[in-house]
């Protein structure tokens, strides 16, 4: 494995839009060991209706620039490119998430894959509608055409789209192809650009297989070509409903989406490892902000599982 190095998120619900946090962690980070932070668009206050803030863009670049880090970009999550009432905001939004990464010098846009059913509709009451076969693969391809029209932007500035696989809930119907490894696969491989590939989270992947009953290790493998990035965490395989804003009970009962550290929970990580020989970008532990006392450990094991020795 061609490793660039080690990462962890800025989480955006911890930063909350403060830059005095965004210092606290970095100097954390880099004290710890890392190489990179992955850092939000939305976390840092960099966006607001779709464009961004160039301002906070120049504080938060000459912040970054006094740690010796790389970064990552996570794209604000209700970015959609299903979403069609709202299509051109969107690919706005996404276009000026490109331009946000440039500037700071990250060659990851995270991208969360398209949403039959949109988050905001999704929890609500009648939300959880089905749609048919012929919807959805109309929505597949207003993705694809909408990620090949930024894909050129994304090649002029250097930034390579890594759309990410989905969780699953266990109170609806799926609302995104992206619980299935599989389907996101077929998604990106039809795009067929350079600058478009997969943010394989594994944490999601091993939720999804234990909810869908898909062997876990042959969906890494077969998304292995595809994956540019990567984000790495860990849980008990046990999906839980759509809030999840009780992570201490959750914890307990080994619950939910946890974005635990590797090595708490049941993911076999090392296997993972494996299936992704030709893996050349960041390991990104994405880890909550109430477990990541234990992120030093998390990125030792990392870097054993790897073989990846710090010049």
């Amino acid at each position: 494995m061609a490793i660039k190095g080690f990462g962890i998120n800025a989480d955006a619900t911890w930063l909350e839009n403060n830059l005095d946090s965004l210092e606290q962690a970095l100097g954390s980070f880099a004290v710890q060991g890392f190489e990179y932070a992955e850092v939000s668009v939305h976390g840092l206050g960099a966006m607001a209706g779709g464009k961004l803030i160039r301002e906070r863009v120049r504080e938060i670049r000459q912040i970054l620039r006094r740690f010796p880090l790389g970064c990552t970009v996570h794209g604000p999550n209700p970015l959609n490119l299903m979403d069609l009432e709202n299509l051109g905001w969107q690919k706005q939004a996404l276009r000026e998430s490109l331009v946000f990464a440039a500037a700071i010098d990250s060659e990851i846009l995270v991208y969360h894959s398209g949403r039959y059913i949109p988050e905001e509709a999704f929890h609500l009451p009648g939300g959880k509608i089905e749609l048919s076969y012929a919807e959805r693969e109309y929505l597949l391809m207003v993705e694809r055409e909408a990620l090949l029209e930024l894909a050129e932007d994304a090649q002029r500035l250097g930034v390579t789209i890594g759309l990410e696989n989905a969780r699953p809930y266990l109170d609806g119907s799926p609302y995104c192809y992206a619980e299935q490894l599989s389907l996101l696969v077929q998604q990106v491989a039809a795009i067929n650009h350079a600058q478009v590939g997969i943010t394989l989270d594994v944490g999601h992947a091993y939720l999804a297989s234990r909810f869908y009953r898909f062997d876990f290790l042959n969906a890494v493998a077969e998304a292995a070509p595809y994956v540019c990035h990567l984000h790495l965490h860990d849980n008990f395989g046990r999906a839980s409903a759509s809030l999840e804003n009780k992570q201490a009970e959750l914890m307990a009962a080994g619950r939910g989406d946890l974005h635990l550290p590797i090595g708490l929970g049941e993911i076999p990580a090392a296997d993972v490892f494996e299936r992704l020989n030709g893996y050349s970008g960041v390991v990104l532990h994405e880890i909550r902000p109430r477990y990541q006392s234990w992120a030093r450990e998390a990125l030792a094991r990392s870097r054993q599982m790897t073989g990846w020795v710090c010049s």
